[in-house]
């Protein structure tokens, strides 16, 4: 009955994933392999930045990505800017809590989020494994911004060859306070550097 019930979760959860963001994403920045892109959207009554990111890699799967997620030895090396990543287990392997805190420039706010993650392991027809994460209730800290709201899915896409096509999505509750102009290169570059460590982390698992 568990089960079952972890699966439907899965599905309602997916669904609210589409349902949220239904316009086009647009390619913003490449880099090593890695191609970013965003698109506005909705999302409890707010226009948001939502971050999608794709590349490929040799010789892993859903379990090497799962793995690096939880290795919380490893997490700060390939999450810029990060101060901080915990790790917490729970009973089911499927499923675990995040705490990360991010470092940023003035004028920006540290910023931090605490997820959690779920899949199955049972992989789609197509040989598609999801990944999802929500944000979770946390303890605040003083001069640290919540993001709030965060919610997402890391894909891996199994190809030919031993090679896979993993794909990362996220957004949160609101855009940021700071100008644009100033914010976005910021991201752009955190998340395109982020995602270069992880492959690489991926790649000599």
């Amino acid at each position: 009955m568990k089960k079952i019930g972890f699966l439907w979760l899965l599905v309602l959860y997916s669904s609210f994933l589409n349902a949220a963001a239904p316009a086009d994403f647009k390619l913003v920045k490449t880099s090593d392999g890695i191609a970013l892109y965003e698109r506005w959207v909705m999302h409890n009554g707010n226009k948001v930045r939502e971050l999608k990111v794709c590349f490929n890699v040799a010789a892993a799967g859903v379990s090497d990505v799962v793995s690096l997620l939880k290795d919380a030895g490893k997490g700060s090396s390939w999450n810029v800017r990060s101060s901080q990543y915990k790790v917490t287990k729970t009973p089911d392997e499927r499923v675990w809590l995040n705490y990360i805190r991010y470092s940023l420039p003035w004028p920006m706010e540290d910023q931090d989020c605490s997820l959690k993650y779920f899949y199955n392991t049972t992989a789609a027809a197509t040989g598609s494994h999801t990944i999802y994460f929500e944000s979770v209730q946390h303890p605040r800290f003083k001069n640290v911004t919540r993001l709030e709201g965060t919610s997402g899915k890391w894909v891996v896409d199994q190809l030919e060859n031993r090679q896979s096509r993993i794909t990362y999505q996220i957004l949160t509750n609101k855009s940021g306070t700071v100008p644009r102009w100033i914010s976005d290169p910021i991201v752009y570059d955190n998340i395109i550097t982020t995602m270069v460590r992880f492959k690489s982390l991926l790649q000599h698992h």
